[in-house]
């Protein structure tokens, strides 16, 4: 198995050398899956990263939560902390936590960590750099949707990634915490 230092390193190179085309072909397949699935349809809250270094593109899910009339919530970094704060379009972010678009002006923000609704109508979009087909998670390395969805465990939690970003097998430890589900291109993935 691989260490997550090295699944790291791996997926940054292989997100590196996506050619353009190809990241928003791949992305926009996995925006259809998830603005079609019922967990988004259902949510009034719609609380995502916004994408960065080739992650999988979440703008149009944005968008897309926009046109619908639902809430769109954004992590904003605070000293160790990460808050949520609520936009209203996606000229409200700006480069902020190691380049990671996120809003300049928080209006409403939840820095008691408690989400706005009730967590059956909130969904959390999650970023990640690996998984497995168990659904556990390798991130970047700062704890911070561990620590945020730690004080939320009902809220229900969508990962993205392409699919070469899921392993057979990955560490984890017991503290991490994993996504309900994993959206690829290709495929969903449940957490057993």
């Amino acid at each position: 198995m691989e260490t997550k230092r090295e699944i790291r390193q791996k997926i940054r190179q292989k997100r590196q050398e996506l050619k353009e085309e190809l990241w928003k072909e791949k992305s926009a397949a996995v925006t259809a899956i998830v603005t079609a699935h019922p967990w988004f349809q259902e949510a009034k809250n719609i609380y995502t990263y916004a994408a960065y270094n080739r992650e999988v593109r979440t703008q149009e899910i944005i968008e897309t939560a926009f046109e619908r009339g639902k809430n769109v919530w954004v992590p904003k970094v605070v000293g160790k902390a990460m808050h949520f704060c609520r936009i209203g379009n996606m000229d409200e972010l700006s480069s902020g936590f190691y380049g990671i678009p996120e809003p300049a002006d928080c209006k409403i923000t939840h820095y008691n960590d408690v989400l706005a609704e009730s967590e059956w109508g909130s969904l959390m979009i999650i970023p990640g750099v690996g998984f497995d087909v168990y659904c556990h998670r390798v991130g970047y390395g700062g704890g911070y949707y561990d620590h945020y969805l730690a004080k939320n465990p009902e809220i229900r939690k969508m990962a993205l990634a392409f699919e070469f970003q899921i392993f057979p097998e990955i560490p984890y430890e017991e503290h991490d915490i994993c996504p309900d589900i994993v959206v690829t291109e290709e495929r969903i993935l449940q957490k057993f």
